[in-house]
């Protein structure tokens, strides 16, 4: 296998880091021409890019970046002013780079034809200017001409007679200098192809930093080896040269009389240092001591899954312990079993802190996705982002990106109207979107607003009876709500942003399969504002574990308000639903034994378990209450969840089963009756 596919994983994930980064820096570019810091940050980042490819032997890739590369430098000198049509030549790029990559990761070979197009528009662009690259060049110029030396700091008496004896034995000793860009952001895999490379041809006897440092790249630029051959010193320079991302080196026969006087120099000028700190009474932090905080290691999904689930499993028995312990009064294990369950519990809390991902992973995607439809459609919107730091489990995260580009075009193309028409109505010119992230309690709250024209009742019925949709009866806000109907549009036309009838009922059966819910507030000429509801995991709940005649279920707790007692009596039957008195309002009842068949036996009294769905209060009805319990949720076979009844089942600590009861979609079901 060729080398080079040892790091394919980690030049995949880095190369989507930098094109998310680029994508980034170049929208905010756009709207801050004279900022040149951030201009300087996306050079370094599309060299970086250029470096990754060249490294890995993607000459496409390479060539593509490398002339993008040319644009941003005479971005940097100013010999091309920053516009928008320059700016919509480099998302190209960044786009057809990112489709390179996705060819990559299938195996599929790049050819040249795939970015002709872009090349023969940027080389037109550089025909444009006579501007040079003389300031690149001598900043070249500058930092090579800086020392590099071949100095030892750590070398040993027996690294010096191994030396001694490959001389003897015919072979060259070399002491090597090797200096790195200064940008190289794989200095680990560099140096790894460097001394693959060397050691083709001979041994590696000694490194300056050690081997494990230089393979974590904890370095800045420059290392050192000595080197035995039998080689010729031209052969070994033209070796490491065939590399790229190399700023200079510099090989040289090891001389061991020159070793041992800059060893003393050394030690001469460390004992000088020593002498004036103790002298001083300062105490120094190490160099490498700050790298030590905020360490980060990428971690496969497929692993974490197994952790939760072997955590989950962990959960299940230690409630049976605990049911095992109550039944029987084993007061001997109380005390031991007191530790488990807390060591337990921190277990499973750190494991769903491991799975947590900020939303900004999938949020950093629509600032640029903004700027082309609003582009296209000829419209002018601020996206405004907040929360972006909130956290959920990366399932979740993963799961959320269809769904919030589904709503964000909805809002671009029927929401945000035509400048010259938001003026006439008194709006500005300019419309705005804000997508904003939060936590309450146990649930994070996703929310897209913006500032349109609003969802017009009328024209939702007329376009509802046109399809066959009964409207009678309905309530301006259900009206509203029948965007999420299958196959409802409202769009006159069909284009590449929305109209095709599909979309907003699959953003609803996407957020009801993650266990969330999905509000709409919606006023004409004011705008609309899509509300998410989404729990934290998907694998650990707590739990109100309920009884309905002899089975268990639990209701998740994170939507249960209260819990009441309610008689029979209580409970009035209207025409189509039974109702009863809470807080002043009637709410519908839901009668869990009818609804599950489980009997039709009504009882004097019930517990009354209030549950909050899209803003609406439920009564659903157990016959009695057993209490609050952390449960782990498993999966149900596919025919049970098309019931649309429950969300997972559970084991309880005496190894029987609990279905837990998919609130949201019983009460959305009872809704639409």
């Amino acid at each position: 296998m060729d080398d080079n596919n040892i790091y394919r994983t980690l030049f995949f994930e880095e190369s989507d880091d930098h094109l998310q980064q680029l994508n980034d820096n170049v929208l905010a570019l756009e709207n801050d021409p004279s900022n040149l810091d951030l201009l300087n940050e996306i050079f370094r980042s599309a060299h970086t890019l250029k470096g990754m490819a060249a490294t890995m032997g993607y000459d496409v890739m390479t060539e593509l970046t490398h002339k993008m590369e040319n644009i941003l430098e005479e971005f940097k000198s100013g010999a091309i002013q920053i516009t928008s049509d320059y700016v919509s030549l480099i998302f190209s790029c960044l786009d057809r780079l990112s489709t390179l990559v996705e060819d990559l990761r299938e195996d599929k070979e790049l050819r040249r034809e795939q970015i002709a197009d872009l090349l023969a528009e940027l080389e037109t662009v550089e025909g444009q200017t006579a501007a040079t690259m003389q300031e690149t060049v001598a900043d070249e110029e500058s930092r090579t001409s800086e020392e590099l030396n071949n100095t030892f700091e750590s070398l040993e008496e027996s690294d010096l007679f191994v030396i001694e004896q490959a001389i003897e034995g015919a072979h060259n000793a070399y002491s090597i200098g090797i200096r790195l860009d200064a940008d190289s952001m794989l200095k680990g895999p560099r140096v790894f192809l460097i001394m693959e490379k060397l050691e083709q041809e001979g041994d590696i006897l000694h490194t300056e930093p050690a081997a494990e440092i230089l393979e974590e790249g904890a370095f800045e630029t420059d290392f050192h080896l000595i080197y035995l051959t039998k080689n010729a010193i031209e052969d070994v320079q033209a070796n490491i040269e065939s590399n790229s991302e190399i700023d200079r080196i510099l090989v040289e026969p090891f001389d061991q009389t020159k070793h041992l006087e800059k060893v003393q120099t050394l030690e001469e000028i460390a004992v000088e240092a020593l002498v004036a700190e103790t002298n001083e009474k300062v105490t120094k932090t190490p160099q490498y001591s700050n790298n030590q905080n905020n360490q980060s290691i990428r971690v496969d999904l497929s692993r974490l899954d197994l952790f939760l689930n072997l955590v989950s499993e962990l959960v299940v028995y230690r409630n049976q312990l605990e049911d095992v312990s109550n039944r029987e009064n084993i007061n001997e294990i109380k005390d031991s079993l007191e530790q488990v369950s807390r060591l337990t519990s921190e277990l499973q809390d750190l494991v769903l802190k491991i799975r947590m991902q900020q939303v900004n992973v999938v949020f950093s995607r629509f600032p640029r996705m903004v700027r082309d439809l609003s582009n296209e459609l000829g419209k002018e919107i601020d996206l405004i982002i907040t929360g972006e730091e909130t956290e959920l489990d990366k399932t979740v995260v993963s799961e959320l990106s269809d769904p919030l580009v589904h709503l964000l075009r909805n809002s671009i193309d029927h929401g945000i109207e035509q400048p010259a028409n938001r003026i006439k109505i008194g709006k500005e010119a300019k419309g705005t979107i804000r997508l904003t992230a939060f936590q309450e309690g146990n649930q994070v709250i996703i929310t897209i607003e913006d500032d349109g024209k609003g969802l017009n009742p009328e024209i939702l019925k007329a376009s509802a009876e046109k399809k066959g949709i009964s409207t009678s009866h309905l309530s301006d806000e259900e009206i509203q709500r029948l965007i999420f109907h299958p196959g409802f549009s409202t769009a006159k036309e069909v284009t590449n942003v929305s109209g095709r009838g599909v979309g907003m009922d699959a953003v609803q059966s996407k957020i009801l399969s993650l266990g969330g819910t999905i509000e709409l507030k919606s006023t004409v000429d004011v705008g609309t504002i899509f509300t998410i509801r989404l729990p934290l995991t998907l694998s650990i709940i707590d739990a109100l574990m309920v009884q309905v005649a002899d089975d268990t279920f639990a209701v998740p707790l994170d939507v249960v308000e209260r819990v009441v007692r309610i008689k029979e009596e209580e409970i009035v039957k209207t025409l189509n639903q039974e109702v009863y008195e809470f807080q002043g309002n009637m709410i519908p009842v839901l009668r869990t034994n009818e609804m599950l068949a489980i009997n039709d036996k009504n009882m004097d009294k019930y517990y009354g378990i209030i549950v909050n769905i899209d803003q609406k209060d439920y009564a659903i009805l157990a016959d009695h209450l057993i209490g609050q319990q952390e449960v782990v949720i498993k999966k149900i076979d596919s025919m049970l969840q098309q019931t649309r009844k429950y969300q997972g089942a559970t084991i309880l600590g005496d190894g029987s089963i609990a279905l837990i009861l998919d609130v949201n979609a019983i009460c959305s079901d009872q809704r639409s009756l």
